[in-house]
């Protein structure tokens, strides 16, 4: 009866465990958490109270970005993975505890055992009882197996080196930001300027534009006459379209990279006296390949990477050895037929598995071919890493003449312009030549910005072609204030040729760091 009733609550269990279906999120549930997401994206850090500058921009971005964020959680992350690696090399201390029962005793009866037979069982026998119905079990082991412990100590190494890795891609991050930020800003920045202008040159089109319908309708000039003037006038204004859409997303994605809600009202301190100064680099050739190997986040990376390869191996070669385990506890059993209920006991057991010494020759091999790879692949980095450093050289220099040239284009267009705004006063020249001259007026003016802009990309992309960080390890501390101070004075620095590296310093990565904790307020500025 009680097999019957065990083999039926088995059978209830197991079918109540095939019965889970899947369960879709309800509309209730789904705009729940839309609010929750809205307003946690909608919550500001820093207010906007005055016009942004570039060095604003980028502390905001650096402070506020989702992607920052991201990687700043990811190396938390791996910090407390770091954490949890430490107690693998502890040993174990088991504390366990038991209660078994039974309805009848456990008797049982003996009978000799002669010449390899045991003998027949009488028909009468004698049972014996060595164990209580019930009985209760306590016991404290401690447990200690000497490879795993060598094994947790390296892969406790390894994974302090991934936490490292995570900080360099951190580091990236960072670095991809400020150029990203950069490029947005002065995007809006010509965008703003040249949209106030975009404007009254539409309205000045759309007014010819209905003159000469006019005209045409009242046959004042030849009808094709009036429908070449009119198809120019439409090419302007299509134009001008075009250029007003591309110019009008400049300003919400810089609102995205800063962290600001799109919408959100603000101003940049460029756009009514815009300063193009053109930037100068003082470093040679030699010192930024020199400054590039010891600080990119890839080389870094890397070296990190062959210091987890080579721990693989010595990894790989402790596996192979023979295994020990050393155990050690105190025990108690309540039977009352032990005549000692409690005792301790301890024990040693060594195991091997002797076919590892036909896999210690592969293993060798695999350890070489891995480390060879490795090396090279930080070779491919090195190289590559070269090779953008002479790039973003070569595209500063084409970028300062390219911006010089689109200067003195835009000078002639203006004067241009000028002369022909002279004309028409005068009624000399058409109103479309004035429309057109202006149009080539605004873009000669776009030309000049984009081309600053992209001279200030590729100034920028040399700092950060080398591995310079703009912004300290410390920046979520202060307020943003003082990281835009901050950012400004580097960039200051760094102009002079200043870049705060000994020619004979050592790169972030260069020396050993036995622990990095994160810092609780790193942790606060993603929450």
């Amino acid at each position: 009866m009680k097999t019957k009733l065990l083999v039926a609550l088995g059978a209830v269990f197991a079918i109540s465990g095939c019965a889970v279906k899947p369960v879709v999120l309800t509309t209730d549930e789904l705009k729940a958490a839309v609010r929750i997401d809205v307003d946690r994206l909608s919550q500001q850090r820093d207010a906007v109270s005055a016009p942004i500058s570039l060095d604003e921009a980028i502390a905001r971005a650096v402070r506020n970005n989702r992607d920052r964020k991201l990687k700043v959680l990811e190396s938390a992350l791996a910090q407390k993975q770091l954490d949890l690696t430490r107690f693998d090399a502890l040993p174990g201390l088991a504390v366990s505890a038991g209660y078994s029962a039974r309805n009848n005793y456990a008797a049982s009866a003996s009978v000799r055992f002669a010449d390899g037979v045991p003998e027949a069982l009488p028909a009468d026998p004698s049972y014996s009882v060595s164990q209580d119905k019930q009985r209760s079990t306590y016991d404290v082991a401690f447990t200690w197996n000497v490879l795993d412990f060598g094994l947790s100590y390296v892969r406790a190494n390894q994974q302090a080196d991934r936490f490292l890795i995570g900080k360099e891609r951190e580091r990236k991050v960072v670095h991809n930001i400020t150029q990203e930020v950069r490029a947005a800003y002065w995007r809006a920045v010509s965008a703003e300027r040249l949209l106030q202008k975009i404007g009254p040159l539409v309205e000045r089109a759309e007014a010819a534009l209905k003159d000469s319908r006019s005209v045409e309708a009242q046959q004042l000039r030849p009808p094709l006459e009036a429908l070449q003037y009119q198809r120019e006038l439409l090419e302007i204004l299509r134009s001008l379209q075009a250029l007003r859409q591309d110019l009008m997303s400049a300003r919400t994605e810089l609102a995205g990279m800063m962290g600001l809600r799109p919408g959100t009202s603000f101003e940049l301190s460029e756009v009514q006296m815009p300063v193009f100064r053109v930037p100068e680099f003082r470093l040679d050739m030699g010192r930024m390949e020199e400054v590039a190997l010891l600080q990119r986040p890839e080389l870094l990376e890397n070296r990190y990477q062959q210091r987890i390869s080579a721990a693989e191996t010595r990894t790989a070669l402790l596996r192979l050895l023979p295994n020990l385990n050393l155990t050690a506890g105190v025990y108690r059993d309540s039977s009352d037929y032990l005549l000692n209920q409690d005792w301790a006991g301890a024990g040693a057991q060594v195991s091997w598995n002797l076919f590892n010494v036909f896999r210690l020759g592969a293993e060798q091999d695999m350890a070489q071919a891995r480390e060879a790879w490795v090396e090279e692949q930080r070779l491919a980095t090195s190289m590559a890493v070269l090779t953008q450093v002479h790039i973003a050289r070569l595209r500063y220099e084409q970028s300062v003449k390219s911006f010089e040239l689109a200067g003195l284009y835009n000078e002639v267009a203006l004067r241009i312009q000028e002369q022909t705004r002279n004309g028409t006063r005068l009624q000399r020249v058409s109103e479309l030549s004035l429309i057109r001259e202006s149009l080539n007026a605004l873009l000669a003016e776009l030309r000049r910005d984009v081309a600053y802009a992209d001279l200030q990309n590729s100034f920028g992309r040399m700092f950060m072609t080398i591995g310079l960080d703009l912004v300290p390890q410390n920046y979520t501390d202060g307020t943003l204030g003082d990281l835009s101070k901050d950012v400004g004075q580097r960039f200051g620095r760094w102009e002079r040729g200043d870049i705060g590296l000994a020619p004979d310093s050592q790169g972030p990565g260069a020396q050993a760091v036995p622990e990095v904790v994160i810092e609780a307020s790193a942790l606060e500025a993603v929450k």
